[in-house]
């Protein structure tokens, strides 16, 4: 009997022993499922649109709501989305040319620039400080007269414009023109402004505003404190 059992034993082991490898072999076969640990997974960011270099809700020379440079249908000319020329940064759009084409011909030529002004047509443009300024130094007037018409459109033109931030804001603001720029040419770019925008044709509560402003601003700079228009506005028996 026990011979019997014996040999029962040793047929089950051999039957067993035969199975066993087969598993393993399958079971080393399959793969199991990798889990994506969580700090390896991929984030996503969205792009984010640069920002715009404009500012909303900015008031002009005369302490009145920023009016529009862009009017009609009149073609981008480095205005906002709501034709405002309220460029911070960049070059610091914020002198509005009425019919630049017309009234300041040879503009961007002047200024080391293509010949883009004289393509405008009847349009306006919101140009940067320090090519307005290079563009009225007496030196680049030659060969051409001296523009006595009013040409800005002074109620689309920022206050901010009147800030010391901008005297030579990065590579550009009223001193500074790409490399093009001349010594002090912030006077010139400065009075032409008042020139345009400080006249009898401008009421007078509008006149004491950009006066104001315009005071304060140069007190702040010799090269215009010494100037006789910052004498005859901002010293002594001031004329509005």
């Amino acid at each position: 009997m026990s011979i019997i059992i014996d040999l029962l034993v040793s047929i089950i082991q051999t039957i067993l022993s035969s199975i066993s490898p087969v598993k393993t072999q399958i079971g080393a076969g399959r793969k199991s499922p990798k889990r994506k640990n969580s700090s390896q997974k991929k984030k996503r960011y969205s792009k984010k649109k640069p920002r715009e270099p404009f500012q909303q809700g900015m008031v002009n020379i005369y302490d009145e709501p920023l009016a529009s440079c862009r009017e009609g249908t009149m073609s981008n000319g480095s205005w906002d989305s709501n034709g405002k020329c309220s460029e911070l940064g960049g070059g610091v759009h914020q002198i509005c040319v009425k019919e630049i084409a017309t009234n300041a011909r040879g503009f961007s030529s002047r200024t080391g620039q293509s010949n883009w002004s004289d393509q405008r047509g009847t349009a306006n443009h919101c140009v940067c400080l320090g090519a307005w300024s290079l563009y009225n130094d007496p030196d680049n007037m030659a060969g051409r007269m001296s523009n006595k018409e009013k040409i800005l459109k002074c109620e689309a033109i920022p206050k901010n414009a009147l800030s010391d931030n901008y005297v030579s804001r990065f590579s550009e603001g009223w001193n500074k023109w790409n490399g093009l720029e001349i010594n002090d040419q912030i006077v010139h770019g400065v009075e032409k402004l008042m020139e345009n925008c400080h006249n009898s044709s401008v009421p007078a509560a509008k006149r004491n505003k950009l006066r104001q402003n315009y005071c304060r601003f140069a007190e702040n700079h010799e090269v215009l404190r010494d100037r006789p228009l910052y004498q005859r506005h901002c010293r002594g028996n001031r004329q509005n």
